[in-house]
C-alpha cells in the first residue's frame, strides 16, 4: 500500500461532516488550482537545489514547517492537481513524496496523524519533563490555559487563514507518562509574521509553547494538531500540571492573563482588516500566506519565497474556478473524500511508479 492510502484514511477524518466552502476567507479549493502548479515547481526547484532528497529530516528540520503543516499542504496539493491536471507531473511527484518521507521520518509512529502527532522521542520527552518549570493546575488555572489556547488559536486563524493555520499552531503528543497521565504540547511557533502584517497588528511575542499534563483524559489528534479531541474526564478537571513558555521564558499566571487579552485584541483587529479587503486584495493575501509556509526553505535555497509575477498574473482580475468541488455537500465516507479530492487519480497519474518510502539510514 502506497503512502497516499494511509494519508487518505487520516485526512478524510478532518473533512467528514464538513462542507468545503466553510473554510474562510475564500473558496480555497477553487482558488489554489489556478496557480498551485507554479508553486509546486518552485518547491521542487528548492528541494533539488539544496539536495534535500539525500538528507534525513533530522538534518533539515530547522527549515521545514511543522508536521501538521506538511500534511495540510498535501491536502491542497493533491486536489489542485485533480482540479487542473498539468503535464508537470514530475514536480508534483517529487514534492509529494518528499513531504511524505519527511512525515515518516519526523513522526514514524503515526506519520499522517491518524490518532496522534508524536514528533518527539522518549528521551526528548524526558528532558522536557525534567527541565520545565511546572505549575500545579487547579480549575481556575486550567480554564485560563483554555482561554489562552482559544485566544492564540483565534489569532492564528487571522494571521494565516483557515487552511494555513497549521503553520502557526501545532499540537504534539499525546505522550504517555504513566498509565493514566499524558503530556500534550501545544506549539504556536510564529505569531509575528511581519512579512504578512504591519507591526501594529502583531503580538509582542513570537513563539508560545503550552505544556500540560492530564490525568484520566484521552486525547486524539486527527490529521492536524488543531484538530485535537478529548474523551473521558474534562480537560479542565483532568489537568494536573502546566507551563507556558513565551519566546523562551516561562510565564507567571498574571503574564498569561496579559497574553490572553493581547491575543484577543490583535485577533479582532486583524479580522477587521480582512473584512475590509476587496476580492483582489484577498486573493493576493491568501496567495502570500500560502507561499510564506516555505519561507525558511526558500531563504536557504536563495530563492524569493513571495508569489512570482506569473503566479499573480494567473489570478489577477480572474474569478475563482467553479463546479470542480461540490458545494453544500457533507463528506461522510472515505470513498466520497477520495473521489472529491482525486486521491486515486493522483496515485495513478503521479505516484504509480513510487515505491514505499523508508527513512534514510
Amino acid at each position: 500500500m502506497s503512502w497516499i492510502k494511509e494519508f487518505s484514511k487520516s485526512a478524510s477524518n478532518v473533512f467528514k461532516g464538513q462542507v468545503l466552502e466553510g473554510f474562510q476567507p475564500l473558496d480555497f479549493y477553487h482558488f489554489f488550482p489556478l496557480w498551485y502548479d507554479l508553486w509546486v515547481a518552485s518547491i521542487a526547484h528548492a528541494i533539488k537545489k539544496l539536495d534535500l532528497e539525500s538528507k534525513h529530516f533530522s538534518e533539515i528540520k530547522g527549515i521545514l514547517p511543522p508536521p501538521s503543516n506538511l500534511r495540510a499542504i498535501l491536502i491542497k496539493l493533491i486536489p489542485s492537481y485533480h482540479a487542473k491536471p498539468t503535464e508537470n507531473k514530475k514536480d508534483y511527484k517529487s514534492v509529494a513524496n518528499f513531504f511524505a518521507r519527511m512525515l515518516k521520518e519526523s513522526c514514524p509512529d503515526d506519520p499522517f496523524a491518524l490518532k496522534s502527532n508524536p514528533r518527539h522521542t522518549n528521551s526528548e520527552i524526558g528532558t522536557f519533563i525534567s527541565h520545565i518549570k511546572w505549575n500545579k493546575a487547579d480549575i481556575q488555572s486550567a480554564r485560563k490555559i483554555g482561554q489562552l489556547i482559544t485566544a492564540a488559536g483565534s489569532l492564528v486563524h487571522g494571521l494565516y487563514n483557515d487552511v494555513v493555520t497549521d503553520l502557526g499552531w501545532d499540537v504534539y503528543g499525546p505522550y504517555t507518562l504513566k498509565s493514566n497521565q499524558v503530556l500534550l504540547i501545544r506549539h504556536f511557533p510564529n505569531l509575528r509574521p511581519k512579512e504578512l502584517w504591519t507591526e501594529k497588528l502583531l503580538a509582542n511575542v513570537k513563539e508560545v509553547v503550552i505544556y500540560a499534563i492530564y490525568e484520566n483524559v484521552l486525547w486524539k489528534i486527527s490529521f492536524v494538531g488543531c484538530h485535537t479531541i478529548s474523551k473521558g474526564q474534562s480537560p479542565v478537571a483532568g489537568m494536573k500540571k502546566f507551563a507556558v513558555r513565551a519566546d523562551g521564558e516561562f510565564l507567571k499566571i498574571d503574564e498569561i492573563n496579559n497574553l490572553v487579552d493581547e491575543f484577543s485584541i490583535k485577533a479582532t483587529e486583524i479580522y477587521k482588516q480582512i473584512r475590509k479587503m476587496n476580492f483582489e486584495k484577498l486573493k493576493l493575501l491568501v496567495m502570500k500566506q500560502e507561499c510564506y509556509q516555505f519561507k525558511k526553505l526558500f531563504d536557504k535555497a536563495k530563492i524569493d519565497w513571495q508569489p512570482t509575477d506569473e503566479m499573480i498574473a494567473r489570478v489577477k482580475n480572474k474569478p475563482l474556478l467553479q463546479g470542480i468541488f461540490p458545494h453544500g455537500k457533507l463528506i461522510e465516507t472515505i470513498k466520497e473524500f477520495e473521489k472529491i479530492f482525486g486521491i486515486d487519480e493522483f496515485e495513478r497519474e503521479i505516484l504509480k511508479k513510487f515505491k514505499k518510502i523508508a527513512p534514510i539510514k
